[in-house]
């Protein structure tokens, strides 16, 4: 099995969250049927909000969810 991550720093659904093209782009490039996807919010100060909006974003794409407070 092939282990590989794949970093996005900003934009995306940060900028608009109607415009998924960067995210999808990105998750294209895994080989993963449903790729885990970890958001770390530390730029924005842990914001619940910046948190929620992804979360809400990420629901839409097929991939596994999840965050790490810093």
């Amino acid at each position: 099995m092939k282990k590989q991550v794949l970093a996005m720093g900003g934009g995306g659904f940060t900028m608009k969250p109607e415009n998924l093209k960067l995210d999808h782009y990105l998750l294209s490039m895994s080989d993963k049927k449903n790729p885990k996807v970890c958001f770390i919010p530390t730029a924005s100060g842990d914001d619940e909000s910046y948190r929620r909006r992804f979360y809400s974003a990420y629901k839409k794409l097929n991939c596994e969810t999840s965050h790490l407070s810093l």
